[in-house]
């Protein structure tokens, strides 16, 4: 009788770690990187501007900083490493040694559709907008990955190489909506002391007016106190040469410089790399999420079977109870 009691005590816990070790099903992503390329270029088509052309490069770009959102569960334009965009795209062979241009997007959220991505999430941010209605860029590749929360990661990579054509945008469009303003940079002529100081006109961007100048973005960052995400207006005034340490005290930077007619190509609205504070969401925690044990049992196809698997457990308990009574 002894044996038969630790029989029934060994399947009635067999049992209850069934129950409890049910797998849950595996969740997928909501989209695919083909999916969000298209929407953008069926938004760029009710602007009246032409399709962006995939680029592998910039697809595997993408698809690096979208599988590292995904495991660090982090959203950043900022990589592994300290990468940028930028730094990513030359990574992968991007440009192929010729002078790049790199702009980039990032969402994610639960069950995010690549149609939401782009029109709830992006297409109603200046930034992010920007980038994807660009007439600078000519290229873009995308990233799609699930991240450990369960959310839905998006990433898309917008590129131009030296001397490949800048787009064009067409005359209307569905909407009749103007394309964004293509401004080019003016460049300023040096001070007395030598110094040079930039007036930022509308459309310009950091990146755009560091190429102009011929200097990196690093410099006329760290010379100004700003960073990639930082935002800049028009009439702002931005260090592009310091004066000299005996004329530094009496530069007055509320002069408006000199300028001379501009000798570059025209550069774009957009801003190199958007803050996407706005393109997560934080819906409320699903009853099925990962890590849940008692959601596993008792939701959705598994309840009446997890109810079940109890029910017969108690029954054996007490049966056991009852048997080993009327044994003495």
């Amino acid at each position: 009788m002894k044996k038969q009691r630790n029989l029934a005590i060994l399947t009635i816990l067999s049992l209850t770690i069934l129950c409890l070790g049910t797998p849950e099903a595996v969740q997928a992503q909501a989209g695919e990187p083909y999916e969000v390329l298209a929407e953008i270029n069926a938004l760029r088509a009710s602007y009246g501007l032409d399709g962006l052309a995939e680029n592998q490069y910039l697809n595997l770009a993408a698809q690096i900083q979208a599988d590292y959102i995904a495991t660090t569960g982090v959203g950043s334009h900022t990589g592994e490493g300290g990468t940028t965009a930028y730094d990513r795209a030359l990574s992968v062979g991007y440009g192929e040694g010729a002078q790049v241009w790199v702009t980039e997007n990032w969402a994610k959220g639960y069950g995010l559709t690549a149609y939401e991505c782009v029109h709830d999430m992006w297409e109603t941010s200046t930034d992010h907008i920007n980038n994807m209605l660009t007439t600078w860029h000519n290229e873009f590749g995308a990233g799609v990955a699930l991240d450990i929360n369960g959310m839905t990661v998006y990433v898309v990579n917008f590129g131009h190489s030296s001397g490949s054509a800048i787009i064009q945008p067409t005359s209307g469009g569905p909407t009749s909506t103007t394309a964004p303003v293509i401004q080019p940079v003016t460049v300023a002529t040096p001070y007395a002391d030598s110094s040079v100081i930039h007036a930022v006109q509308y459309g310009q961007t950091l990146w755009s007016i560091a190429d102009a100048y011929g200097i990196s973005l690093d410099d006329l960052l760290s010379m100004n106190g700003l960073t990639e995400d930082s935002a800049i207006y028009p009439d702002d005034l931005l260090i592009i040469v310091p004066a000299s340490i005996e004329a530094e005290e009496t530069l007055d930077f509320t002069d408006t410089p000199e300028v001379q007619t501009p000798t570059l190509m025209p550069t774009p609205t957009e801003v190199v790399e958007s803050t996407p504070t706005e393109a997560v969401l934080t819906p409320t925690r699903n009853a099925n999420a990962p890590g849940s044990i008692l959601a596993n049992i008792f939701s959705g196809d598994t309840l009446w079977v997890g109810i079940g698997l109890v029910a017969v457990s108690v029954f054996g308990i007490i049966l056991l109870l009852f048997t080993s009574a009327r044994l003495r």
